[in-house]
């Protein structure tokens, strides 16, 4: 059954918009066989609107079929790229709202990186929530970090913790009014507590028809404003909002209030409805482009590999026409290598796979990494054609 009643501000009327027919339920989650790949669960995302506050949910979203465990490889921790802007960010917070000395509480804190700079720069102690992660993966031996590998449940409460950060998990969660009002009951009267948020920007992907940021796992979809608007409704106030790594990811810093403030939304902050119909043709025009592309590549019998093993790869592969020229996926972090690409099939391989195969054309799915990639096929002499998504 779809939603008919908005998850962020509750108001009646979701406008549908977009629909993609059966892709994997997972795209983190990574297959041990081909064949597995292949066969893996599949279901519909139908993408609709709130008029009221700007936020975009999957309609036809089901809990409870995901498998987030240790299995799960979400890790951007093996890029320089990566890594240079996290501690940079972790600093930045860290000095701008004196985050030392505290606990610091995260919510879907992956395999700690984050958790584990942050602790480390302010001189903070840890409490870690997520199944995927994984004992070992990250020495944090000289950190005071406890991971719980679980889900954070409004019954475990905040441990007295003066930060908490959720980072690039609101998006998984449907009931984004119910998880944030459980977070406020859970932090009650400590009205100094601070909070940090970071979620994907989807004015970008509206803009860019970036169908390869639409995945299963993501049912709840933001822009600064509808994120803003979703904390003051529930008993926060923001401090900070702003967009971050090349200008992709949405942070807000905000703070609990004793009396809720309502809504922010206001006529300027309805960038995403006015968005919806130039969103339909810039997706068409972009699925077109790609599925030339691709068609010209097979004409031409060049060999094409694609770069980076995550969502944005999965997303790539299963809903493009022609995609399975695409020979491999290329990925730097280890943990990936020899799994398959759920749904499409492609083997994650190590960039050491050009030394024994030459690609003609790589597509580099997030053109973040564009330059730190570059230099990594310049080392080893490989020549093939660098194009971002």
């Amino acid at each position: 059954m779809s939603l008919s009643t908005c998850p962020a501000c509750l108001a009646d009327g979701l406008q549908p918009f977009y629909e993609c027919r059966q892709v994997p339920v997972h795209t983190t989650l990574l297959m041990p066989t081909r064949q597995q790949a292949l066969n893996y669960p599949r279901r519909d995302i139908e993408l609709a609107i709130c008029h009221r506050c700007g936020f975009i949910t999957n309609r036809l979203f089901e809990s409870g079929i995901h498998e987030y465990s240790a299995t799960c490889e979400e890790s951007q921790g093996c890029s320089p790229t990566f890594m240079n802007w996290l501690r940079g960010l972790a600093t930045r917070l860290v000095d701008d709202y004196d985050i030392s000395g505290k606990t610091v509480l995260e919510i879907g804190s992956g395999k700690g990186e984050f958790l584990a700079a942050i602790c480390e720069l302010g001189g903070n102690s840890g409490i870690g929530y997520d199944p995927a992660y994984v004992p070992g993966r990250l020495d944090t031996s000289a950190l005071s970090i406890d991971f719980r590998e679980e889900m954070w449940e409004r019954r475990h409460g905040i441990d007295q913790a003066d930060v908490i950060a959720c980072r690039h998990t609101l998006e998984h969660i449907p009931n984004v009014h119910e998880f944030l009002g459980d977070l406020r009951a859970s932090i009650g009267d400590r009205l100094d507590t601070l909070l940090f948020f970071e979620v994907p920007d989807t004015l970008r992907i509206l803009k860019e028809g970036a169908f390869w940021d639409i995945y299963y796992e993501h049912c709840s979809y933001f822009d600064r404003d509808s994120l803003c608007s979703l904390f003051n409704n529930c008993g926060f106030e923001v401090l900070e909002c702003w967009l971050d790594y090349d200008a992709q990811y949405i942070m807000l810093v905000a703070r609990p209030v004793a009396t809720s403030t309502g809504s922010s939304a206001k006529p300027g902050g309805m960038q995403m409805v006015k968005l919806i119909d130039s969103f339909k043709a810039a997706y068409a025009a972009m699925q077109a482009e790609w599925t030339s592309r691709l068609a010209a590549y097979a004409r031409d019998k060049k060999t094409v590999m694609l770069w980076g093993g995550g969502s944005k790869a999965a997303a790539f592969l299963n809903q493009l026409d022609g995609a399975a020229i695409i020979r491999k996926v290329i990925d730097i972090n280890p943990h990936k290598h020899h799994c398959f690409i759920p749904g499409s099939g492609q083997e994650v391989v190590g960039p050491d796979l050009l030394n024994k195969e030459t690609a003609d054309v790589i597509i580099l799915m997030n053109s973040i990494y564009h330059a730190e990639v570059r230099r990594e096929l310049d080392k080893n002499g490989h020549n093939a054609e660098l194009l971002s998504v």
